[in-house]
């Protein structure tokens, strides 16, 4: 038997199926996102490009970076032989061995000269070698009397091409002579080996003069060769194209020496560049074309997981028309679990809806039974050798427990507030409330078994009052007053009556009923302790019961539950 909705074919006109417009969604999707594609092609092109040239700069600003650490810590070896006591002496032969044994193993050599430029000794030869002069470099240093670092020069003594880094010596605030580190083009060269450029990189330290100082390949072929002017000039930017020394098209980044105001030129070659983006395009244009592709293929098996709720909600909407069972299995989507729940819950209400009258009428028939009980136990105990006191004592105790019925009845049998309970027994006297009746406590409400105890004792209590006590005459006050205090299990329930400037009070000669619904009644209905004090000055009653006689106390509502579960299976 074919599923309803699933027989339905495909049609021009409408009503479509879901997968028809799920369909629709995505191609609705994928034109834009067609459009998108070429726009961010090319800005991804861009990103990829500036995103090379953005890592050479960094490469060469790293570069740079360490050529300044290093050159600062040749500018420190100086500083610190400049200012030995061997050098204040004049001790140049002490002077020379500690220079050649600090600095021999770092393959560097120190010389001195004083300021006609005449070397005064050289770690590169044996200490008293005669020493040619050595000048042409100094202006700088001795323009700012700083440390300075040369360009490449080509070393009277080493006899090829060197770099001096050089400090000032100064006696009384004059330059007496000039100390120098002479550093070798494959120091610049190791430092450049330190940086592990990619293999088509290239990284090249450039003098100021733009004389190649080192570089990561051909370094042999090109140190002390000068940079063309068109690679200088393309290179100035800190990003830019051109050629480099193997004549390559590369893209530059640069980053100048804060210490010795040499350039770092760090190249990658152009088609490396155009590579790197063709290859982001592509990985581009492949993840749109099959994140496109999955689309369409979701789309299909969305409306597959979409029809399957639909038509369960279809059948059961059916069954329940029919008056059968209504079963729904939960399903992936929430709407379409929303719609079975409210089909099994309509359902269900239907199912109580036809049980609900003969609830009602059992329910009738199990409070009438209960009432007609309380009213039994009230006739047992009442005494019965005067007719007419027997009628006029139990219509008024009648009329009491009807009051605390009408309460229970108003509430649903939720309980009733004891200041409405009050007020209700007290309801022949209520132009006395607020003025000879005083009631005052916090919001509390009764179980209904309590209520009906309570509201029989009250009504009792309040008849007594206007026969013998405090409302018999025209200057008695009734005080009634409740709280709850205590916490957990141990909190407590209080219930004070009292009376006062009423005639004296003298304590029965006998216990008759009334002392029974004032004192036996609500001690068994609350298990509750009462407390009846007959004094001269006023009659009290007091009430000390569990909270749980209230919907105020602990498990309470746990205590309802089981009570009315009982009586709906009664």
């Amino acid at each position: 038997m074919a599923q309803p909705g699933m027989d339905r074919k495909f049609s021009l006109r409408p009503p479509w199926p879901v997968s028809y417009f799920l369909a629709l969604s995505i191609i609705a999707l994928a034109v834009p996102l067609l459009v998108l594609l070429g726009m961010e092609a090319a800005r991804l092109t861009t990103t990829e490009r500036a995103r090379l040239f953005d890592e050479t700069r960094r490469t060469a600003e790293r570069i740079a970076a360490d050529l300044d650490q290093t050159l600062n810590g040749y500018i420190a070896v100086l500083e610190s032989l400049a200012t030995t006591p061997a050098l204040a002496e004049d001790d140049f032969a002490t002077v020379y061995r500690q220079a050649e044994a600090a600095l021999k193993s770092r393959g560097l050599y120190a010389f001195l000269r004083d300021m006609s430029g005449q070397q005064l000794f050289n770690t590169r030869v044996p200490y008293g070698t005669p020493l040619p002069r050595s000048t042409g470099f100094d202006e700088e240093l001795l323009a700012s009397q700083r440390p300075f670092v040369s360009d490449v020069v080509i070393g009277d003594v080493a006899k090829k091409a060197v770099m001096a880094v050089s400090v000032p010596v100064q006696r009384n605030g004059k330059i007496r002579y000039i100390l120098s580190l002479s550093l070798e083009p494959s120091l610049m060269k190791e430092l450049l080996d330190r940086q592990k450029l990619p293999p088509d990189w290239r990284g090249t330290i450039a003098d100021r003069k733009g004389v190649v100082i080192a570089r990561t390949r051909l370094h042999e072929e090109f140190v002390g060769k000068p940079l063309s002017k068109e690679t200088r000039g393309e290179a100035t930017d800190n990003s830019a194209s051109g050629k480099d020394l193997e004549g390559r098209v590369v893209k530059w980044g640069t980053a100048p020496s804060r210490v010795a105001e040499w350039v770092v030129y760090v190249s990658v070659p152009a088609e490396l560049v155009d590579a790197a983006a063709r290859e982001a395009l592509l990985s581009y244009v492949l993840i749109v074309a099959a994140f496109t592709c999955v689309g369409l293929a979701g789309a299909v098996g969305v409306a597959r997981v979409i029809t399957k709720p639909l038509n369960m909600a279809e059948r059961a909407a059916k069954a329940l028309g029919e008056g059968r069972a209504v079963e729904f299995q939960p399903t992936l989507i929430s709407e379409a679990n929303a719609i079975g729940t409210a089909l099994e819950e309509a359902a269900h209400l239907r199912e109580q809806a036809e049980q609900q009258i003969l609830l009602l009428m059992r329910e009738v028939n199990h409070r009438s039974k209960n009432m007609l009980a309380v009213v039994q136990a009230i006739a047992r105990q009442m005494p019965s050798s005067d007719p007419k006191q027997f009628v006029r004592q139990f219509s008024d105790r009648i009329v009491g427990l009807a009051a605390s019925q009408d309460l229970l009845i108003e509430s649903n049998w939720q309980g009733v507030r004891v200041a409405d309970l009050v007020r209700s027994q007290l309801s022949l006297f209520r132009e006395l409330i607020g003025t000879r009746i005083e009631i005052s406590g916090p919001p509390v409400r009764l179980q209904p078994p309590a209520a009906q105890a309570i509201g029989m004792a009250l009504h009792e209590l309040a008849t007594n009052a206007s026969k013998y006590g405090a409302l018999s005459d025209g200057n008695g006050r009734v005080i009634v007053s409740w709280r709850l205090q205590g916490s957990g299990e141990e909190r407590e329930f209080l219930l004070d009556w009292k009376e006062e400037d009423g005639p004296p009070v003298t304590p029965p000669e006998r216990r008759g009923f009334g002392y029974t619904i004032m004192v036996a009644m609500v001690e068994k209905s609350l298990d509750a302790t009462v407390e009846v004090d007959y004094a001269p000055t006023g009659m009290s009653w007091k009430v000390r019961a569990p909270a749980r006689c209230t919907y105020d106390g602990p498990e309470t509502a746990g205590r309802a539950a089981k009570r009315q579960n009982k009586d709906h299976g009664a």
